[in-house]
């Protein structure tokens, strides 16, 4: 189930020697910052298999059921300003 329109668990990139991999306060799983893609869901899939949720073969699944997004996400940045092309 989704809380307040937001996945269940959620995935944070972190640079450090010391990553705290669950964060049951916060529903994080925190992963190295520089993981490829396929090893960010290994490492994904590995803190939710240590939390006994059962994983298909291919993807992170909360416990919800939801598929896990484990791309870092880029913020969303607004401009007020507008470009033009004037010489």
């Amino acid at each position: 189930m989704r809380v307040g329109g937001l996945m269940c668990v959620t995935v944070r990139f972190e640079s450090g020697t010391r990553i705290e991999p669950w964060d049951p306060t916060e529903r994080t799983i925190t992963v190295p910052a520089g993981l490829s893609p396929l090893l960010t869901v290994t490492a994904v899939r590995a803190v939710l298999a240590e939390l006994c949720i059962s994983q298909p073969p291919f993807e992170a699944l909360c416990f919800c059921g939801e598929t896990i997004e484990t791309l870092p996400r880029v913020p969303e940045q607004r401009s007020t300003q507008v470009v033009s092309n004037a010489p």
